[in-house]
């Protein structure tokens, strides 16, 4: 058994209302939707409180809804009532805006116009049909006016179907146009499978006096926001992320190469506070211990510039105002020579304590006191 696509059709006769049911084949009356219905719910509101325009020219351009938009204002300089546009889809263009008498109709019906999901009108539905249909002329009749379809304009009469046949002659049309009914529209719908969803009126008309905020609002534009802004969010958060485990990643790496460092200058264990300990060490190699001993890296430094290139240190000893250093030079003429260069240090006194042969050259003994 083949799944029946039913729409409930709500209609208006003065202050009356009607239920139908369509169910793709027949038109029938019906008590209306139950109160979980998961069907469609199309309210036909009067057409004399609307007025339709069908724009010249623009109906496959990106830019139909402004261009249609713009031919009305121009045609219509004095209106003050907002214009809308409905595009159900790429080849349907419809220019319209809403009656005075609009807001105190829907404010009127409230409580049955609540049930809607889609607002439209007669007109609206056999507009969309004759374009699903591809028709090029034809004609509506409607509450107390008639409407031709010629093209790309819409000619509103009123009066009996002499004057509509004689005024049909003087636009110089041969043959006699399409009459589209409502019952003819739904069957068009069925078959071309038209989404009546489309064809509501009331989106971004205004939504005070008797509007039901609850049917007219389409919330497609903000569900895209909210998903844009999701994406970027976790693009963005995304980025940060990446960010963050590169820094840490880098800050591990120097972590390890300062601990390197630490370990080189301390040993095994630098304990809690290795940049203390340097610090201290650092500072008893300046001042040569706590009670001002011996310089050792000034005494380094002018041994190193006094002794002749290729001096062996073997060893030195570090007191409270001396030390003695002990080393091995190739011959006596180098020991004269260096001590010459360190008589004229006046930071410190050098005092060659001792001086020996020994096999490959000569073993001596300094003294370094400070000048005081």
């Amino acid at each position: 058994m083949a799944f029946k696509k039913i729409v409930y059709i709500l209609s208006f006769k003065g202050n009356e209302h009607q239920w139908m049911m369509f169910d793709g084949k027949e038109l029938t009356e019906s008590e209306g939707p139950a109160e979980k219905n998961r069907h469609p719910v199309v309210a036909l509101l009067p057409d004399p409180l609307f007025f339709f325009f069908k724009p010249r020219g623009v109906i496959k351009s990106r830019h139909a809804k402004s261009a249609t938009t713009m031919q009305m204002n121009y045609s219509f300089p004095v209106q003050e009532e907002e214009f809308k546009v409905l595009r159900p889809s790429g080849d349907a263009v419809l220019g319209y805006t809403g009656h005075d008498l609009l807001d105190r109709f829907l404010e009127r019906h409230r409580e049955v116009l609540s049930k809607a999901t889609v607002l439209t009108t007669v007109f609206a539905v056999c507009w969309r049909a004759a374009v699903a249909e591809g028709l090029s002329v034809w004609s509506w009749k409607g509450q107390g006016m008639r409407i031709l379809a010629c093209g790309d304009e819409l000619t509103y009469f009123r009066g009996s179907d002499e004057e509509f046949k004689s005024r049909f002659k003087r636009l110089g049309l041969d043959g006699d146009p399409e009459d589209m009914d409502f019952t003819k529209a739904c069957d068009i719908f069925s078959k071309k499978k038209v989404r009546w969803a489309r064809l509501n009126l009331l989106n971004g008309l205004r939504s005070g006096g008797g509007s039901d905020k609850s049917v007219t609002i389409d919330y497609k534009p903000f569900a895209i926001a909210v998903i844009l802004v999701t994406l970027i969010g976790m693009l963005f958060i995304g980025g940060q992320y990446h960010r963050w485990q590169q820094s840490q990643k880098q800050a591990n790496e120097w972590r390890g190469k300062l601990k390197d460092v630490y370990v080189s200058a301390l040993g095994p264990n630098p304990g809690s506070d290795p940049y203390g300990k340097i610090l201290y060490k650092l500072d008893q190699l300046k001042s040569g211990g706590d009670n001002g001993g011996v310089d050792v890296l000034g005494l380094l430094a002018v041994l190193s510039e006094s002794a002749p290139v290729g001096i062996e240190i073997e060893g030195f000893s570090l007191g409270a105002d001396s030390g003695n250093i002990r080393g091995k030079v190739s011959s006596y003429e180098e020991v004269d020579a260096m001590m010459e260069k360190l008589a004229a240090n006046s930071q410190f006194n050098f005092v060659l304590e001792q001086a020996n042969n020994i096999e490959g050259g000569i073993s001596i003994s300094l003294r370094a006191e400070y000048n005081r």
